[in-house]
């Protein structure tokens, strides 16, 4: 029997074992927690997940699941399943091509990817009473479908009794992201994208956001929304679960302006190539098109067909601009050309690279090991040691990239009737942008940050000692002087008053003032880019914003208070060997900034709330979308919404600790930040 590897929850490490084994052995796992134990952080928690689905299940739960919401669905598929005279009455509204092809968007983008490239997400989850999943998002961004196909029910297996299974999931709303993730960090005192904490019972009903609690039974089918924290807590004997991932125009926008940031911060692996799938998925939307002939009536699935392309088109468009010189462009013979397969990633933040890089043409390890790191990287200073005189690399030509954005650009104008000055061409696009792309900041810092010669460090101090010059003849000794306060070339931060070298500085354009990038990530949430992609930055003193001590002393001054928590990460623990981080030092956190701001946690939490709501609010009467809820007396709090039949779980079960391996013993688990890490 094949051999899989199973999760030990409880030392963090992979056991090998056989499925048969383990199922045989899961009474055991079960029965070894009882209400007076689960505090023992020793007892063994082996959790199955991630295996393989095997094709039996796929092959059942395609007939059962409805084609839009099922794995790497392409095109409208015919469906038996339940439901489907429903879903067979709107195949009249299919358009098709003059080859009968189906015309409408994709279930899964996922699946416009060549099979090579794409994730295998299809996965299963064998768990056992006291297994969980940690509070998380699902990656990338995108759509969570999970359902549960088999769990024991009482009954005498193998000789012994069993306990009924299910899972019990903890659930929060997309709107509410960022509340939760402020909650997460400034009382928890954890990182919900590094994934690593199961909250408790109380935690969640002391936070300031809804949760939604489910019983998960065999057949019961749940859908995630994107970027909606959840975790899961498995009970009884054994539960059986299948769960995939469906990506989305919405949630590849989701993923390029959020969760792949926040992804980078913490050095998650990509594993889904969004970009890539943007360029794949309009490159097949627009095959799609061409079969359409001449503009017609069509159906309704054309017409989300082409708004799904029309936000695809706004996505490439980010893309290509990040990755574009306006002005003094490096020349043709400075690109190095590997053709595209998908498997570059940066070696810093693993995140998957879609076109241009940057790469190190000394650091290269055993096996033609390369340093690559993404622009984004870059642009935030990390780099290899040798920080500088890296060498650029296109897995595309530009030429390819721009014919394409043309074609797709006049396709738009033509199908979808939009106007020129909506979609106009790449180089007044550019032109628009009225900031400096990410490929010009990087190839701006290059110039700005200097060389070290990692092949010869001995001779690199020697040369930094003597200024470069090798043939310096000697002078005579003149009387010691004091040294300036601040470099030749460098200044002081404003902020830290720490001397720094010019190019570790941001300055100001409107006065003489320069300010670390450590400083102003921390005190007032301003990312390196967000300075050197201005052609005229204006520091904070000059916003009126300071917070210095200098400056709070001045009363026209409105002091920045730091808007979210950061905890800080020690990257190098999962970065590559050879990497260095030259301008912030990430595993820093701004408590100390929070603490001289007076930082009310509560009053910043509610402000979150408030302005998701309001956000929310807005959008559903710009589409004119009204909802009614019905009304439930709950004994519980706001926070914490128990759906039947789960109350009576709880009733139950509410004295027993749901995770104490990763909670204090002492049950502080609303202790400040610095306390719990």
């Amino acid at each position: 029997m094949k051999t899989e590897f199973a999760r030990n929850l409880t030392t963090k490490t992979d056991l090998p074992l056989t499925i048969g084994h383990y199922l045989k052995n899961m009474h055991l796992l079960t029965n070894q927690w009882t209400t007076r134990n689960y505090k023992d952080p020793n007892r063994q928690r082996i959790y199955l997940k991630d295996i393989d689905c095997p094709k039996k299940w796929h092959d059942h739960l395609k007939q059962l699941i409805p084609p839009p919401l099922f794995y790497l669905n392409k095109l409208p598929e015919m469906f038996e399943g339940p439901g489907a005279k429903t879903l067979s009455s709107n195949n009249e509204l299919l358009a098709r091509s003059a080859s009968g092809r189906p015309i409408a968007k994709a279930g899964d983008l996922m699946s416009c990817l060549p099979p090579f490239m794409r994730a295998e997400n299809l996965m299963c989850y064998i768990g056992h009473e006291g297994t969980y999943t940690p509070a998380h998002q699902e990656m990338c961004a995108s759509l969570g479908q999970n359902i549960m196909v088999e769990a024991s029910d009482g009954s005498v297996e193998y000789g012994k009794a069993t306990k009924p299974g299910s899972s019990i999931w903890f659930m929060t709303e997309s709107k509410d992201r960022h509340v939760v993730a402020e909650y997460w960090m400034s009382t928890l005192g954890h990182d919900i994208d590094i994934e690593d904490h199961f909250a408790q019972i109380n935690a969640w009903k002391a936070a300031p956001f809804k949760t939604y609690v489910v019983e998960q039974r065999p057949g019961d089918f749940l859908l995630v929304p994107p970027l909606a924290a959840h975790q899961v807590w498995n009970r009884g004997t054994r539960t059986m679960k299948v769960a995939w991932n469906r990506t989305i125009a919405k949630t590849l926008e989701l993923a390029l302006f959020e969760a792949l940031p926040h992804a980078r911060m913490v050095c998650r692996d990509e594993q889904y190539k969004n970009k890539a799938i943007v360029f794949y998925s309009l490159n097949y939307y627009s095959d799609l098109l061409c079969e359409m002939g001449d503009i017609g009536v069509w159906g309704l699935r054309v017409q989300l067909l082409l708004e799904d392309f029309e936000l695809l088109f706004e996505l490439y468009t980010h893309i290509l601009l990040s990755e574009s010189f306006s002005h003094d462009p490096p020349k043709g013979k400075d690109f190095e050309y590997v053709p595209f397969d998908s498997n570059i990633t940066c070696s810093y933040c693993r995140g998957n690279i879609f076109n241009r890089f940057l790469t190190c043409p000394w650091c290269i390890g055993e096996g033609d090991d390369t340093y690559d790191i993404c622009m984004e990287c870059y642009t935030m200073g990390r780099s290899c040691a040798c920080v500088s005189k890296l060498k650029w690399v296109e897995q595309f030509r530009w030429s390819e990239l721009t014919g394409k954005y043309e074609k797709w650009r006049q396709q738009l104008l033509r199908f979808a009737e939009a106007r020129s000055d909506k979609y106009p061409c790449l180089p007044a696009k550019s032109a628009q942008l009225g900031k400096k792309s990410l490929a010009e900041i990087c190839h701006e810092q290059m110039k700005r940050r200097p060389w070290v010669d990692v092949t010869n460090p001995v001779r690199q101090r020697i040369e930094e000692k003597n200024s470069g010059s090798e043939n310096a003849t000697p002078t005579r000794k003149r009387r010691k002087t004091h040294k300036s306060n601040t470099y030749t070339s460098g200044g002081r931060c404003h902020i830290c008053k720490c001397a720094e070298p010019t190019w570790k500085l941001a300055s100001c354009s409107y006065c003489n003032l320069s300010y670390c990038y450590g400083s102003l990530f921390r005190a007032f949430n301003i990312k390196p880019q967000d300075t050197m992609e201005m052609y005229r930055w204006m520091c904070p003193r000059c916003q009126k914003i300071c917070s210095c001590a200098a400056c709070r002393r001045d009363p026209t001054m409105n002091p920045y208070e730091p808007r979210c928590t950061l905890l800080g990460h020690d990257t190098r623990k999962v970065a590559d060997p050879r990497s260095v981080e030259s301008l912030v030092d990430f595993r820093q956190s701004n408590l100390r900034w929070l603490k001289k701001a007076g930082d009310d946690e509560v009053g910043r939490l509610k402000r979150h709330q408030k302005e998701a709501d309001e956000k929310r609010s807005k959008a559903l009467v710009d589409n004119c979308i009204e909802l009614e809820f019905p009304q439930a007396v709950s004994e519980y709090p706001e926070s914490v919404q128990l759906t039947s039949p789960t109350t009576g779980y709880f009733k139950d079960y509410r004295d027993i600790p749901v995770d104490p391996a990763l909670e204090k013993l002492d049950g502080s688990f609303l202790a400040p930040p610095e306390s719990s890490q």
